[in-house]
C-alpha cells in the first residue's frame, strides 16, 4: 500500500470520524460554556456549534467527493470498490446525522436559559 492508497483511504472515512468527533466537542463545548453563559449572556457556545456542524458538514463533503472521483474506477477495481464506496456513503449519512444533531442542540442551546439548571 503506498502513502498516496492510504491517504485516499481517509477521506472516504472523513464524514464517518468528523461527524461524530465534532459533535462530541460540540456536546462537552456547551456543557463547559453553560456555566460562563448563566453569568453573561456569551453567544461562544452558539459560534462553537455552528463551526463544528459545518466541520461535519465538510466531513460529508468530502467523502461525497470521495464517491463521486472514483464513480467510474469500481468498475475496473477487481474487487467492485463496494467496501470502501459503502464507507463513503455511511459517511456521508453520518456526516449529515450528526450536523443535524449539532443543529438541534444548538438550537435548545439558543431556547432555554442556562442558568435553569
Amino acid at each position: 500500500m503506498t502513502t498516496g492508497d492510504g491517504h485516499t483511504r481517509l477521506l472516504y472515512w472523513a464524514g464517518v470520524a468528523l461527524g461524530p468527533l465534532a459533535w462530541g466537542i460540540n456536546l462537552q463545548g456547551v456543557y463547559t460554556f453553560a456555566h460562563f453563559s448563566c453569568e453573561k449572556t456569551r453567544l461562544s457556545g452558539a459560534i462553537l456549534s455552528i463551526v463544528l456542524a459545518i466541520v461535519a458538514l465538510a466531513g460529508t463533503t468530502v467523502s461525497a467527493r470521495a464517491v463521486r472521483r472514483s464513480a467510474g474506477a469500481e468498475w475496473a477495481d477487481a474487487q467492485g470498490g463496494g467496501p470502501r464506496t459503502f464507507m463513503a456513503w455511511l459517511g456521508v449519512g453520518t456526516g449529515v446525522l450528526f450536523a443535524l444533531v449539532i443543529a438541534n442542540q444548538l438550537a435548545a442551546s439558543l431556547i432555554i436559559s442556562p442558568c435553569l439548571r
